[in-house]
């Protein structure tokens, strides 16, 4: 299981409780990729973040179900960090 501490660049919140990174990119384009991908990966897991986003920045908010961050907050999160990788990668 992914913790905050594999996990780079996120900073957790204790009210509520939950986690959030803000990501950028170089072009209006590329942002709507991001999104596009964050978008199927919530279809395919069921977890849906808080996004606020303008032409070059994404923030991911993800808010703890329960009490405390668990495996389905930091596996979505680390699932979010991936897509940048595989582009990276591609």
């Amino acid at each position: 299981m992914a913790d905050i501490r594999t996990l780079n660049n996120w900073d957790t919140h204790k009210l509520p409780v939950g986690m959030s990174r803000r990501y950028e990119f170089g072009s209006y384009e590329e942002t709507r990729q991001f999104l596009d991908d964050l978008a199927s990966l919530s279809e395919r897991t069921g977890y849906y973040p808080s996004l606020n986003f303008n032409r070059t920045q994404v923030t991911v908010r993800i808010q703890a179900e329960a009490d405390d961050l668990g495996m389905v907050e930091y596996g979505f999160a680390a699932e979010t960090d991936a897509i940048l990788s595989h582009k990276v990668a591609a």
